[in-house]
């Protein structure tokens, strides 16, 4: 029950640990009744492409604490943390087969860098068991760390990446991430 004047509202339903859903443009009169909304408990595995089609439509659902496990493939997209405290692994993370990190490729097809953090991320932001490619900025054609961000760079090939001012693999600026495990050769500037 809801005492409020008629018109055009937008409605929220949430609950911790659920998915939360929106109703937009919702006209509001005395005697509205709301639609049964049934909200889905969150899963904390988000599995890229058999759920979400790209790594960034699975950061952009995600929540602090969740995993993304991405299957092998070449994933054409130029991706962004959005300072969430995120898991974002092939499944070398599961499998321990180093062949893997070749064969999940994040390709940043020239259009930017390939991965960027920039919005503090901190140890809670991991990059696990990727391929690195064809990213070109001007400053971190592979990896841009930016804003005081030190996300963990873990079992990484980063190659074939132009930073046109500077760090063709990564760029680190007010940032320290801690780079594992990682080759980064290849790159230029």
């Amino acid at each position: 029950s809801l005492d409020s004047e008629t018109g055009i509202y937008e409605i929220s339903y949430s609950k911790q640990n659920y998915d939360s859903f929106i109703i937009n443009g919702q006209a509001l009169y005395s005697s509205t009744t709301l639609p049964n909304v049934t909200l889905s408990i969150h899963s904390t595995l988000l599995l890229v492409p058999s759920v979400h089609n790209t790594i960034q439509s699975a950061i952009d659902f995600s929540v602090d604490g969740d995993t993304i496990l991405v299957d092998t493939g070449t994933y054409i997209e130029n991706i962004n943390f959005n300072g969430k405290g995120i898991l974002i692994a092939s499944n070398y993370l599961t499998t321990q087969d180093t062949m893997i990190i070749s064969q999940t490729i994040i390709d940043g097809n020239q259009n930017g860098s390939v991965v960027t953090f920039e919005n503090g991320e901190d140890s809670t932001s991991v990059l696990y068991g990727f391929t690195i490619t064809n990213g070109y900025a001007s400053y971190g054609g592979g990896i841009a760390c930016t804003s005081n961000s030190s996300p963990i760079l873990n079992y990484l090939k980063i190659t074939g990446n132009i930073g046109f001012w500077q760090g063709g693999g990564i760029y680190c600026e007010i940032s320290a991430p801690y780079i594992l495990n990682s080759i980064i050769s290849d790159n230029s500037t």
